[in-house]
């Protein structure tokens, strides 16, 4: 995963590079980010209760603010966010079944660094965009306990969307995105594997909107 970002972020210098004339700018706003955090499922055969299965789920929705760098075909942005989780588990044991939630919140840092291909419009630019991010939890906590280390939580993703910039002054403008991305699973649900089943991460989507300067 660290690979994949460090190539991501050699070749947005590379292409930046070859360009004689790169506009900067700078800015921030605020961000809802909301999704599945990743779940983990297992199912099996009992010889005295018949089939068996189980699986638990993460969701997440974080609010928060943001700021970010971009050199025209960049863009590298850092969050801090917070707001509720929850934890749904369902599960079937022969005849049984039933289902269990738990309420819980969570702080994190998420960094994202994007690709864009911007093209204008009068005054306003909009640009695709396509990159990766990592978004490190600080703390999470589930009804009445914390969790011993919140970094399992932390989590690798790839996000797709589109954006735009709306001039407002000279140097001035309003920034507004939206992503779609998939989480990958974090640590806590792939160390379950070690025990059987399968970690799976999820989808989600961020939604921003900035004001920002140019340089």
């Amino acid at each position: 995963m660290k690979r994949g970002v460090l190539v991501l972020v050699l070749a947005v210098c590379v292409a930046g590079g070859a360009f004689a004339q790169v506009a900067f700018s700078a800015g921030g706003g605020l961000l809802f980010d909301g999704g599945r955090l990743g779940g983990f499922s297992d199912s099996g055969w009992d010889a005295v209760d018949g089939r068996w299965s189980e699986e638990m789920n993460v969701n997440t929705f974080g609010f928060g603010g943001f700021v970010f760098l971009d050199a025209e075909f960049a863009e590298l942005s850092i969050a801090f966010m917070g707001g509720p989780a929850r934890l749904n588990e369902e599960w079937e044991d022969g005849g049984d079944s039933g289902s269990w939630t738990e309420e819980g919140s969570f702080l994190a840092l998420d960094f994202t660094l994007l690709g864009r291909l911007p093209f204008a419009l009068g005054g306003l630019t909009a640009f695709p965009l396509f990159g990766v991010g990592y978004s490190v939890v600080l703390s999470a906590s589930a009804d009445d306990y914390d969790f011993d280390d919140p970094g399992d939580f932390s989590t690798f993703r790839i996000l797709l969307g589109f954006g735009g910039d709306l001039d407002i002054a000279d140097n001035m403008f309003l920034r507004g995105s939206v992503l779609g991305y998939y989480r990958f699973a974090p640590t806590f649900f792939r160390d379950w594997e070690r025990l059987g089943g399968d970690a799976h991460g999820g989808f989600g989507v961020k939604i921003r909107a900035a004001i920002g300067f140019r340089f």
